[in-house]
Order: structure tokens, then sequence, then C-alpha cells
């Protein structure tokens, strides 16, 4: 092991750490997207309902808007679930990044490791 390595394991750690904050950035935007698209009020004059407030819309142009749909909300939540578990997955790989190159660095210098008993 040469001394560039443990450098090399901060560097790819903080990169991770970068990534999982800008996924966790990402699932919070669409969480607010899915749920602005599920609840607020829109078409003309804000007549119609949101989705979750009024399932079934009586009047026409409130049908029309296809981003209110089921099928199309259904989706967004897909991929907002997709996002979400990526931003939680990175996040622990870069705390576990985070605290490889100190256990490596005590088992190196003949110290104990945390793990051992």
């Amino acid at each position: 092991m040469t001394a560039a390595e443990p450098r090399d394991a901060a560097s790819a750690a903080s990169r991770m750490d970068k990534w999982s904050v800008a996924w966790t950035f990402l699932a919070l935007a669409l969480w607010g997207l899915f749920s602005f698209l599920l609840l607020a009020d829109h078409g003309p004059d804000a007549l119609c309902r949101g989705p979750l407030v009024d399932p079934d819309p009586s009047a026409q142009a409130c049908r029309d808007e296809s981003l209110r749909q089921w099928p199309a909300l259904l989706s967004i939540l897909a991929l907002t679930l997709l996002t979400t578990i990526t931003a939680a997955a990175t996040t622990v790989y870069a705390k576990l990044l985070n605290r490889l190159p100190r256990t490596e660095r005590t088992e190196r210098d003949g110290a104990e490791s945390p793990t051992s008993t």
C-alpha cells in the first residue's frame, strides 16, 4: 500500500458524498413535483381540483391535462422512488467510504482494529 492510496480513497469518498447530495436534491425536487401535480388546483382559472382531492373530474377541461392523469402520476412516482432509493444507497456508500480509510490506517500502523476482539 502506498502513501497515495489513502488520499485516493479520501477523494473517492468526497466525490461519492457529492453524488449523494446531488441524488438527494434530485429526489426532493421530484417529490415536490409529484406532490404539486397530485394536490394543486389547475385548469382554466384553477377550477379543476387536484387528482388526489377529486379523482374523477366531471369537467372535460380537467380531463385533458395529461400530467394530472393517474398513469402519468404513477410513472412520476416510480421515478421518484427510484431516485430516493439511489440517494439513500449513495449516502450509505459515501458514509462507508468515509470510514474505510481510517480503519485501514489503524490496521497498517499496528493498532488494534475496532472490529478485532
